[in-house]
């Protein structure tokens, strides 16, 4: 629910490094994701 809605705000939103950098959390965490999720996004117009 959150990213659908973070995306339709920022539509120029993206990957501040390459999405094979991008660290998930190890697999024995309690809840499954990334641990850091660095972004961008043109402000421009």
């Amino acid at each position: 629910v959150a990213l659908p809605a973070l995306l339709d705000r920022f539509p120029t939103l993206r990957l501040a490094v390459p999405a094979e950098e991008v660290a998930l959390r190890p697999e024995t965490a309690d809840i499954y994701g990334v641990k850091s999720l660095p972004v961008t996004w043109d402000t421009a117009g």
